[in-house]
């Protein structure tokens, strides 16, 4: 019986397994042989950065020789390129993923994970205090049994697969073309990524190597009005001459080989069973064009791996455990829907074509297990109390109406159930907004301290945070009524 099976090694499923094995749990990894002729360019962003060091891999990921990442250059239904450099000399990585992969999946075993490549799982059966895994591999068929499973099985869906919702207006499929071109590719900078829009689709390429890049068509079968050609090099290179700079890109360059994969948004109705986790692309796929792929698989497995440790740890705290980390999936999905629908709003806007026209039209619910940050601090009661704030000579603070709640919050490897506010307006608890502690600001400010003497009480008993989220916070205590503000006493006529 192993404490935590995960079917898949891409980078959701070794990093869950190199945390937990590093916590000191029995961690099985399946995953099967990776065919490099399918592997895909990959940008991470430099915010990857502490995902990396979190799961204990940015050492190593520095150290593997990757491609540095700086920044994009985007024509967004222009013809001028918008250069988007990360900003303050920060650098992210472009790499090709099959190596990413290996070099996770070595870390997992470092750490003390058994990984068994070349296995398919053909079926995950729970049996009462854990699953049965059916698999094969080279020598024949094989059992395991596990007391959590980790579906990090991406598109395949080992587990999550019957639980999936396909967003109808975000089908797509990406056309992907490997070219090699001796002596680099006459660009601004040879690392950017770039991205373009098509009038019934977009393009994007990324460097793998000096002279290598992976020019890449994103169409929709059902509006994109590409013709099929008589082989798959053909279609693709009828897509890739409908955009503007990756066609000219591959001027003096040589197609190596081309492959096509669905690259559909989709999501789950449930990220979480009794035994069981959906985690990255298993339970939520985004869309491409937000280069966060690989960072929210690693952020998917971060989460994961701390929901198995506790719930396997604490049994009174299993079901919040697990439902923390589904909570945490349904809202990072919805974030990146939210984007796309809004990206997609800019280029029809440039771009009258149903291909945009769909996705522009997408309705986004609204997120009832994280409150909506930005909606908050742009409600008028919030910007209303701002303007006091930051007005002449505000006066004393005192806190007003409090009312508290418990919510689950991660702490170290754990996840643990803390006080919070409950913040009229807002339906769940909470416990920091703009990254400042709402509950401690509330606690301090019953010494009546004015403005700036509660921004420095709060900076030497929690922490020092930037002075405007300080002030969207404290805003949002007035508005509410958690803080009342007193006038200042009129200073009198000598």
């Amino acid at each position: 019986m192993w404490d935590v099976a995960v079917v898949g090694g891409g980078p959701a499923g070794a990093a869950a397994a190199r945390l937990l094995a590093s916590w000191g749990h029995s961690v099985l990894v399946l995953t099967r042989e990776v065919d490099r002729r399918r592997g895909l360019a990959e940008s991470l962003p430099p915010s990857s950065r502490k995902l990396l060091a979190a799961i204990g891999a940015l050492a190593a990921v520095e150290q593997a020789g990757f491609g540095r990442g700086i920044g994009n250059a985007v024509w967004w239904g222009d013809r001028e390129a918008q250069l988007e450099p990360y900003g303050g000399g920060a650098r992210g990585f472009q790499l090709f993923r099959p190596e990413l992969d290996a070099l996770l999946q070595q870390l997992a075993v470092d750490a003390g994970a058994t990984v068994v490549r070349g296995a398919t799982v053909t079926r995950v059966a729970p049996d009462g205090d854990g699953s049965h895994l059916h698999y094969g591999t080279a020598t024949g068929a094989r059992t395991a049994r596990a007391r959590f499973v980790l579906d990090a099985s991406g598109r395949a869906g080992v587990v999550g697969r019957p639980v999936r919702r396909y967003e109808s207006a975000f089908r797509m499929q990406a056309l992907i073309g490997v070219w090699q071109r001796p002596g680099g590719w006459r660009l601004p900078d040879e690392s950017y990524t770039i991205i373009e829009t098509c009038e019934d689709g977009w393009a994007w390429s990324i460097p793998v190597a000096a002279d290598i890049r992976h020019l890449v068509v994103m169409v929709d079968g059902t509006v994109s009005q590409v013709p099929r050609g008589r082989t798959l090099d053909a279609t693709y290179l009828t897509a890739l001459a409908r955009s503007r700079q990756l066609e000219g890109l591959r001027a003096g360059a040589t197609l190596l080989h081309t492959w096509a994969c669905d690259a559909s948004v989709y999501s789950s109705s449930a990220y979480a069973g009794p035994s069981h986790l959906l985690v990255g692309d298993a339970g939520a796929c985004i869309d491409p064009l937000s280069s966060f792929g690989v960072k929210k698989a690693l952020a998917s497995a971060w989460v994961a791996a701390i929901a198995v440790h506790t719930a396997m740890s604490d049994a009174a705290r299993r079901a919040a455990s697990l439902d923390f980390f589904a909570a945490r999936e349904r809202e990072m999905f919805l974030a990146h829907l939210r984007q796309s629908r809004d990206y997609a709003r800019e280029a029809f806007a440039r771009h009258a074509h149903p291909f945009w026209g769909q996705r522009a039209a997408v309705v986004v619910p609204d997120g009832h297990d994280t409150p909506d940050e930005a909606g908050l601090a742009r409600a008028a009661d919030v910007q209303q109390a701002f303007a006091r704030l930051r007005g002449a000579a505000p006066g004393p603070l005192s806190a007003g109406n409090l009312a508290y709640d418990t919510m689950p919050l991660i702490r170290g490897r754990e996840i643990v159930l803390e006080p919070a506010l409950r913040i009229p307006g807002v339906t769940s608890p909470m416990r920091y907004f703009a990254g400042v502690d709402l509950l401690r600001t509330a606690d301090i400010a019953r010494g009546g301290h004015d403005v700036p003497g509660l921004y420095e009480a709060y900076s030497h008993a929690v922490a020092p945070v930037p002075l405007p989220a300080f002030l969207h916070s404290v805003s949002l205590l007035v508005a509410r009524g958690l803080l009342t503000m007193q006038p200042r006493p009129a200073t009198p006529h000598v």
